[in-house]
């Protein structure tokens, strides 16, 4: 039976129990469910090349042998498997590729293939998070078959695109503009469609990355926007009679109070989900421009959706039945940046600590490629169980990329690679540098790079700094695509540069004793740093 039958004929307390019952059992029950799953991968995994590969020969039997004997991964470890698509060296048959971003000009993508289990599984989960967007409380949702969902989501193959193909044949949606409509628009004529229709059909739900839909609701927000007004007007007639009057209303508050006119004056959604690196830093933008808090979804290429909030939006729970889960405390991936050879020790969700941050590792179930596996994201562990919900096992924050990872808004991935190979192909006499990820006045990301420059790129003691940025701008834009979409797609001028004396960061370094990161450093050091050069 679909959701869709069940819904119409309303069948409501089963639809819960089946998509958001995870959500009532007890953590020795969760570990049951993460352990049993790891052990039927295994015997799939143990038999294929790519499993003969990382598991080294092996063969685990038990959850505690796999973890002790076999190492943590990274991309490099998949790699000549993965991006040859080399299908007969996987556990299982692929029902799809989903690519993402790896590393700028030096590996551009990776690929990561996904069984039809995995695709099935997926669906759940999607389904689940758009559930809970509508719930207000335990057993509580307003979800309904044909809501109007604004489109807001990247097409396969990105990991995102799977979200419409999710509710195929499950849950009738009407996407606004149709999926194989929008998939062929660029960014801004997607937005443009989607409000048109959401004007005429109203807008039930929304579901995108943080930063896409922060830039489409500023976009219509706009005050003095001409254009939208127009078009307003030119559709009057196909538009929605409610949806006539509530832009009517707040065209004339917005004339009258100098106001830009919000989604949350035209659209009342049920729900709104978002994703994406940077989320916290959007949802509270989010919320004042729709008037309804976001629900934070979290996923990704190698491990697909694995976490979501739920009714309270207060916290990430992480779905049993996705993939095996781990984590690295904060203080043993930092000895790890410090000597590379020393193997972090990672923790189950049962060994956390309230409060503390976590690098997660994840070991795909159903025939899926990565074990043990860095994903390369930062979690806090907000605490054990949420007695006022009735969650049994932890709530996570999302927090960011690790630090030798810059993300900015969900879409470029720069490392100290991609910064070194800019700077090498600029042709800037670039004497030193490092780089970190800040935050401007409206909470909008960015890199800050500072420099030191060659004697010889010093005249009268002056560098031109807008120039230097100007010009590293366009290497870092020939070097990931994505970057460049940044500015395009978002309007997020993601890089600033600040040019230090030549010399300050070894001299720093020299009279502290410390080895300052290229990536990331501590906000300590750069101040202190920064303190030294304008001595």
């Amino acid at each position: 039976m679909t959701l869709d039958q069940k819904l119409k004929q309303r069948r409501y307390k089963e639809i819960w129990q089946e998509y958001c019952g995870f959500l009532d059992i007890s953590l020795d029950e969760y570990m049951g469910i993460q352990n049993r799953l790891l052990l039927e991968q295994l015997r799939l995994y143990a038999d294929c090349e790519l499993g003969r590969l990382i598991l080294k020969g092996t063969k685990p039997t038990t959850v505690d042998e796999f973890r002790r004997t076999i190492p943590l991964t990274t991309y490099a470890d998949y790699a000549d498997i993965l991006l040859k698509k080399n299908e007969a060296a996987l556990p299982a048959k692929p029902a799809i590729w989903i690519e993402t971003t790896w590393e700028g000009g030096k590996s551009p993508i990776k690929t990561a293939p996904y069984t039809q289990s995995m695709v099935d599984n997926h669906k759940g989960t999607i389904l689940s998070i758009i559930i809970l967007s509508t719930s207000d409380g335990r057993g509580r949702f307003t979800l309904r078959s044909h809501d109007n969902f604004l489109f807001g989501l990247a097409p396969l193959p990105y990991f995102s695109g799977l979200v419409p193909y999710a509710m195929q044949g499950e849950l009738s949606v009407n996407f606004m503009p149709p999926v194989d409509d929008a998939i062929q628009m660029s960014f801004g004529e997607r937005n443009k469609e989607g409000f048109v229709l959401g004007m005429q059909k109203g807008i039930d739900v929304l579901i995108g990355m943080s930063s896409v839909i922060t830039r489409i609701s500023e976009s219509f927000a706009h005050s003095g926007d001409g254009n939208s007004k127009k078009r307003f007007m030119k559709n009057l007639f196909k538009n929605s009679p409610v949806m006539n009057y509530r832009m009517l209303k707040a065209m004339m508050r917005s004339k009258e109070d100098g106001v830009p006119i919000t989604p949350k004056d035209i659209w009342r959604p049920k729900g709104l989900v978002c994703g994406g690196t940077d989320s916290a830093a959007f949802k509270k933008r989010i919320e004042n421009l729709w008037g309804i808090r976001p629900l934070e979804l979290f996923g990704g290429t190698e491990p697909t959706c694995i976490g979501t909030e739920i009714w309270s939006k207060d916290g990430l729970v992480f779905f049993p039945d996705v993939c095996f889960y781990e984590f690295i405390p904060e203080q043993e991936f930092e000895r790890n940046l410090q000597d590379p050879s020393y193997e972090p020790k990672a923790y189950l969700i049962n060994e956390l600590v309230a409060g503390s941050n976590y690098e997660l590792v994840i070991s795909n179930f159903k025939g899926g490629a990565f074990m043990r596996y860095r994903v390369g994201d930062v979690f806090r562990c907000l605490s054990l169980a949420n007695e006022i919900d009735g969650i049994g096992y932890p709530q996570f924050a999302y927090i960011d990329r690790i630090s030798t990872v810059i993300d900015i808004a969900g879409f470029t991935r720069i490392t100290e690679n991609t910064i070194t190979e800019a700077i090498r192909i600029s042709n800037l006499n670039v004497h030193n540098w490092f780089a970190l990820k800040e935050y401007g006045e409206t909470n909008r990301p960015y890199v800050h790079l500072y420099v030191e420059m060659g004697v010889d790129a010093i005249v009268n003691g002056v560098v031109a700094k807008d120039i230097i940025q100007n010009h590293l701008s366009i290497y870092f834009r020939y070097l990931d695509g994505d970057y460049q979409d940044l500015k395009h797609m978002l309007g997020i001028d993601p890089l600033m540069v600040s040019v230090l004396p030549t010399g300050v960061i070894e001299r720093y370094s020299r009279e502290s004793g410390k080895k300052i990161r290229k990536m990331n450093p501590s906000h300590y050091d750069v101040t202190e740093i920064v303190k030294l050069a304008n001595r």
